[in-house]
């Protein structure tokens, strides 16, 4: 059996937080003003953005894996009909002009076709980037907010210990 963990199941990382608790890491540091549970908690936001960004990506992609599938089905199906129909045809010039007819309009089918699988790949990676650029906007907002803390208790540690 093999210990390979699957990085595109969100649960991976959900387990990933569950046996590594951060918050230990910083238990010996004292540094003035460091709130260590908001760290961590915008940790937690970042690492739960990423499984969320994952999920919503495997979904698009799972999607559009189903939608190829379906697509070929479907195609091998027009394709075996196409065939039934032109070996009904006479060898004629009114025939290959139908043989001709047949096959543009497969191929616009199958650009349509491409154009919308290419769609949903990109809907499922904008939605998955968007996840992404929230989170980080947010994480940037509640950085400046730990840092101006954290300046602020630091100002005020030299003043405390001359008073006292």
């Amino acid at each position: 059996m093999s210990n390979d963990k699957n990085w595109f199941d969100p649960n991976t990382y959900v387990e990933l937080m569950k046996q590594n608790d951060f918050t230990k890491m910083f238990d010996t540091a004292t540094i003035p003003g460091v709130d260590v549970e908001a760290m961590t908690a915008t940790q937690k936001k970042n690492v739960q953005a990423i499984v969320d960004a994952n999920r919503v990506a495997s979904e698009g992609y799972q999607s559009l894996f189903k939608k190829q599938v379906e697509i070929l089905q479907n195609g091998v199906s027009e394709l075996s009909e196409a065939m039934k129909d032109a070996a009904t045809q006479p060898m004629s010039v009114e025939g290959n002009e139908k043989r001709i007819e047949m096959a543009k309009a497969h191929f616009e089918k199958s650009v349509g076709v491409f154009n919308e699988l290419s769609e949903s790949a990109r809907k499922a990676n904008e939605d998955a980037m968007a996840i992404i650029q929230s989170r980080f906007n947010e994480g940037v907002e509640e950085m400046k907010s730990l840092a101006s803390t954290s300046m602020s208790a630091m100002k005020a540690a030299p003043k405390a210990k001359k008073a006292a």
